[in-house]
C-alpha cells in the first residue's frame, strides 16, 4: 500500500499505516502466568534493557486500602520464560505503586513510582508523591527521589530527543493536570498546567512521539456530573503548550501505547463491559489500534483475563509484541507475559 504524504505549515506528515489499521489483525502467540508470589500482584510495567528483560508490578494484600502498604517488586529474566527476582522497593507506612519503566538518554533505567498515604486519605486531595528509582542494572536502585509537585500523580515518562516528559494529575473532588518535564529523571519541571481543564476527572496516561516530535497522548478520563467516562486522544506539537483532545467513545483504564514500527498506534487497556452491570468485575484486558486521524479505536484481541485485570506494559522486538499484564481471571490476581504477532490480512 503506497504512503499518501500530507504538507502542511512546511512540516511533512506521513500517514503511513493508518489508513490500514482496519484490515490489521493480532494473533496471540502465547500466555504464561510469571508471577504470583505475593496475595496480590498487579499493575506492570516491561522494559528490555542490557541484554533481560525486567517487569515491575506491585505486591499488596488487595488492590487498594487502608492498611495495604504495597511494595514494588522488579523481576527479570534472559529469555522471557524463566523469572527471578531483581528487587524488591518499599516506602514504610505507605503504599507504593504503579511503576513504570523506562530507559534514560544516558542508559540508565528509569523508575517512576508513587508513595500513597493511603490511611490518611483525603476526598479533596489524596495525599501521596510522586518518586522516581534510578538504576545502571536493573538490580540495584538509586532512591528513592520525591519528584514534581505533591500531590501530582506523575504517572510515568515518556522520553524523545533527550528529553523526558509525563502528565502529573490530582486526584479528588478538585482534580487538575500538570504537564512536566525533565532532564534526569529527578528534576521535573512545569511545562503547562492544566491541559485539561480543572474537574476533568483526567488521570492515567500514556504517551508516544511520533518522527517529528508530535505526541499522540491517550488518556483515562472517570465519570463525572459534566461528561461521560470516555478516554480521549490527545495531540500537541512542540512546544507542547498547546492541546487538542477528542473523545475515543470507550471507557478504560490503565492505558498503554507504542508506535508500532508500520506507523500504527497500538493500545493495550481495560475495557469495561457496557450496561448498569458493566463495573468493577466486568472488565478484561484488551488490545487494540488507534487511529489518530479519525480519533478512533479499534478492538483486535482480547487476552486471556478477566475480573481486576490490565495495566500492561509493551515492548516490540524481533517483530514480535511482548505484553506483561495483571489478572485474577484464574483466581489468584497474578502477573501474565503474552507474545502477539501482527497479521496484515491484505498480505
Amino acid at each position: 500500500m503506497s504512503l499518501l504524504t500530507l504538507y502542511r505549515i512546511g512540516l511533512t506528515i506521513t500517514v503511513s499505516s493508518f489508513t490500514i489499521a482496519q484490515a490489521t489483525e493480532f494473533k496471540l502467540l502465547s500466555v504464561s502466568r510469571i508471577w504470583d508470589h505475593a496475595q496480590h500482584n498487579a499493575f506492570t510495567d516491561l522494559e528490555y534493557f542490557k541484554g533481560q528483560w525486567f517487569c515491575s508490578f506491585r505486591e499488596g494484600s488487595g488492590h487498594a486500602g487502608a492498611g495495604d502498604h504495597g511494595k514494588i517488586r522488579v523481576i527479570h529474566s534472559k529469555d522471557g520464560e524463566h523469572w527471578g527476582s531483581a528487587a524488591l522497593l518499599e516506602s514504610p507506612g505507605l503504599d507504593l505503586r504503579d511503576a513504570k519503566l523506562s530507559v534514560m538518554p544516558d542508559g540508565r533505567l528509569l523508575l517512576n513510582s508513587c508513595e500513597y498515604d493511603v490511611d490518611h486519605d483525603q476526598a479533596n486531595v489524596r495525599n501521596n508523591q510522586s518518586v522516581t528509582y534510578t538504576s545502571t542494572n536493573g538490580m540495584q536502585w538509586q532512591g528513592p527521589h520525591r519528584v514534581a509537585d505533591k500531590g501530582y500523580w506523575l504517572w510515568q515518562t515518556s522520553w524523545f530527543e533527550q528529553k523526558g516528559y509525563a502528565l502529573g494529575y490530582q486526584w479528588g473532588n478538585h482534580d487538575r493536570t500538570r504537564f512536566y518535564h525533565t532532564l534526569d529523571g529527578i528534576h521535573y519541571d512545569t511545562l503547562q498546567d492544566d491541559p485539561r481543564p480543572p474537574n476533568d476527572r483526567s488521570n492515567e496516561h500514556a504517551l508516544v512521539f511520533e518522527p517529528d516530535g508530535t505526541i499522540r497522548m491517550l488518556l483515562r478520563r472517570d465519570h463525572s456530573e459534566h461528561h461521560s467516562s470516555s478516554a480521549l486522544l490527545g495531540t500537541s506539537r512542540p512546544p507542547y503548550n498547546k492541546w487538542t483532545w477528542h473523545p475515543l467513545g470507550i471507557k478504560m483504564g490503565g492505558p498503554s501505547l507504542i508506535r508500532l514500527p508500520d506507523g500504527q498506534l497500538l493500545t493495550v487497556v481495560r475495557r469495561y463491559a457496557e450496561g448498569p452491570d458493566g463495573g468493577w468485575g466486568s472488565q478484561w484486558t484488551e488490545l487494540g489500534l488507534i487511529d489518530p486521524l479519525k480519533s478512533s479505536y479499534a478492538p483486535k484481541l482480547k487476552l486471556p483475563s478477566g475480573g481486576d485485570s490490565s495495566y500492561a506494559g509493551l515492548v516490540w522486538r524481533e517483530n514480535i509484541l511482548w505484553v506483561s499484564y495483571y489478572s485474577s481471571h484464574e483466581g489468584k490476581t497474578s502477573i501474565y507475559l503474552a507474545k502477539v504477532t501482527e497479521i496484515n490480512s491484505e498480505n
